[in-house]
């Protein structure tokens, strides 16, 4: 993406927010440090380079945006300006010698100019010890410095440093722009309604189409709901050979859950003579022969299994466990 890609993108994703941005640079009002939060995919990063370039753009636009084109902003797209400064995570935390090199960089002055940007990404990943060894330079900034804190989870970062910065709470993206952005990514106008049925994430979204795991996972969910309305022991043979495969970890997990419940929603919207399915219109036969109170004994059976992952239950055996249950109560023995 370069720097006029991205202010397009910005725009799009978060409109109200640039413009109120904008304003406070034109008004002089500017906060000195801020803390972006919310679920990842809904633009801070982007916007957190944004507003770099908009504080070292060379030849802002009349309607304030960065020109996209002059050294400043060049070199910020490219992860290479000395007065812009980015760290993230070095794993799943921001580690001890990460935190000491930022605070050695908040006491310099800038290299080239008067400003100064911090982009920290993943700040809820902090220890306290290390937050708070951040805060002073949070709370007496030096001229022309200005700190951006990235955080998923607003909880875990200290009260004292929330009530030192601009929290902006970053809403999700309009479903148009969100169907957009997939299209961009590659999913089909098929598929598009049953991912946003799972996320409003666009990072999550993109996740999944690496080895068309999406696809992949839309098709086993097709399949072993097909075995389980045929009371079909084929079932518990496609978790084992299809299902745990993908099931890559606690999010995937999570989400393979999700699609199940998905699916039967499909289900019970055939049964009432609803089309609106995110799979597939093949299960209307089956539903017929099943009740509507049936139909919702089981959503409720499905929408109860992610609790057994909170238990430290495995994937399989809480997958298993489910459909054995469905079956049961399809078949009118529970």
């Amino acid at each position: 993406m370069n720097a006029k890609e991205l202010i397009t993108r910005v725009m799009a994703l978060q409109p109200q927010l640039i413009a109120q941005l904008q304003k406070a640079l034109a008004s002089q009002q500017l906060a000195h440090a801020f803390l972006f939060t919310g679920p990842a995919g809904r633009g801070q990063e982007l916007v957190a380079d944004w507003l770099a370039m908009r504080l070292m753009c060379q030849h802002v636009t009349p309607d304030g945006q960065p020109d996209g084109t002059c050294d400043q902003c060049q070199r910020i797209m490219q992860h290479e300006h000395p007065d812009v400064i980015e760290v993230q995570p070095d794993g799943k935390s921001i580690k001890v010698d990460q935190v000491r090199f930022l605070k050695d960089e908040f006491a310099k002055t800038a290299v080239e100019g008067q400003q100064k940007i911090f982009i920290v990404a993943g700040a809820d990943t902090m220890t306290t010890s290390a937050a708070n060894g951040l805060l002073k330079f949070i709370e007496e900034p030096a001229q022309g410095q200005t700190a951006i804190l990235i955080a998923e989870n607003r909880s875990q970062i200290l009260p004292t440093i929330i009530s030192r910065t601009q929290v902006i709470n970053f809403s999700a993206v309009s479903d148009e722009q969100f169907k957009e952005e997939l299209l961009a990514m590659g999913y089909t106008a098929k598929q598009i309604p049953l991912v946003q049925s799972l996320t409003d994430s666009t990072v999550v979204a993109e996740e999944w189409l690496t080895d068309d795991w999406f696809e992949h996972a839309t098709q086993a969910t097709i399949d072993l709901v097909s075995t389980i309305l045929k009371n079909s022991d084929q079932a518990f043979t496609l978790v084992q050979t299809v299902y745990v495969p993908l099931a890559l970890d606690a999010a995937h997990n999570k989400t393979l859950l999700m699609m199940l419940a998905q699916a039967w929603r499909d289900i019970l919207l055939l049964k009432t003579g609803v089309q609106d399915s995110r799979f597939t219109d093949t299960w209307a036969n089956d539903a017929k022969h099943f009740k509507t109170e049936t139909l919702l004994a089981v959503i409720s059976i499905v929408l109860a299994a992610p609790q057994r992952l909170e238990k430290n239950i495995n994937f399989q055996t809480t997958l298993e466990a489910t459909i054995l249950e469905s079956q049961f109560k399809l078949a009118g023995l529970s």
